[in-house]
């Protein structure tokens, strides 16, 4: 087996598996093995994966809740010259987990930062959904609160590339429920426990997967990553256009004037298949020409 080369000290941010632990590179067993210390998010869940292997390195702890202090360590040991290794509980370091503070305070203080790349949760997902994947977006976690990932839904509406989001399984009916109603009832895969024995894939459109989420006897459990259909309908108009599809949309309602423009903004969205951000202000100009 080829020596890994660790000096100059560097630290070596290495992909780990997302549960089934034959999904580790050989590279990434070849580094764990040299590095004296590796920085993971729960010691106790890392050193299934280390024994497995035969890794005897140190073990520190590297989480959300120490991640500034644990980044100040990680990097002090690579400036006295101590390859690091760093890790997450699964997939790649960094992604929506604890691993970005280390990484920046590496480079700010000119240590060296190598990628050791393996499984990733957003590609294993994206690759699997049946969706298109010339062009995408991670946007990680939505926000908990309602507001702001309706906002935040709101922000994404327009993009043509396919979405990819991670969510808890307890907030999945409601992230499904404003999903339908901010961007319409679009194409989308539930990604459940990949690589482990209970992995599942729901394809559906977001209407139909909600049903069949609701409908179980018993929640859903484990990682759930959300891969949605990009905004494939939206079309490039000009401002006029849009404006004379809406008036003429709007005319044809009964009594659309006296429904308010929030009413009239979620109708006319579903209809012409564009973003409530864009339809909105085209809403307000229509009711205040009187």
């Amino acid at each position: 087996m080829k020596t890994i080369q660790t000096t100059p000290a560097c630290l070596f941010v290495v992909g780990t598996p997302l549960g089934n632990l034959q999904d580790i590179t050989c590279r990434a067993v070849e580094v764990l093995k040299t590095v004296p210390v590796v920085a993971c998010e729960d010691t106790r869940h890392s050193r299934k994966l280390l024994g497995r292997y035969g890794i005897k390195a140190r073990v520190i702890s590297c989480h959300e809740h120490n991640e500034a202090a644990a980044a100040e360590k990680v990097v002090s040991l690579v400036e006295s010259g101590l390859p690091v290794a760093l890790i997450s509980d699964a997939g790649t370091p960094g992604i929506s987990d604890p691993g970005y503070r280390v990484v920046s305070l590496a480079l700010e203080r000119g240590v060296r930062v190598v990628p050791v790349p393996g499984p990733s949760a957003a590609t294993a997902a994206l690759s699997a959904a049946g969706l298109p994947t010339d062009s995408f977006y991670f946007a990680g976690f939505l926000p908990a609160r309602a507001g702001p990932m309706e906002r935040a839904l709101e922000e994404l509406s327009g993009l043509k590339a396919t979405l990819v989001f991670y969510c808890p399984p307890h907030k999945l009916i409601r992230t499904l429920e404003t999903m339908l109603r901010v961007l319409g009832d679009r194409r989308a895969a539930v990604c459940r426990e990949m690589t482990k024995v209970h992995e599942e894939f729901l394809r559906g459109r977001l209407k139909e997967l909600l049903e069949l989420v609701s409908g179980r006897e018993s929640p859903l459990k484990g990682e759930i990553v959300l891969v949605v259909e990009g905004n494939a309908g939206l079309e490039v108009q000009t401002g006029e256009e849009l404006a004379g599809r809406l008036e003429r949309y709007l005319d044809s309602l009964p009594e659309a004037r006296s429904l308010g423009a929030r009413k009239l903004t979620l109708a006319a969205a579903e209809h012409l298949k564009l973003p409530r951000n864009k339809v909105y202000p085209l809403v307000c100009a229509y009711l205040n020409r009187g």
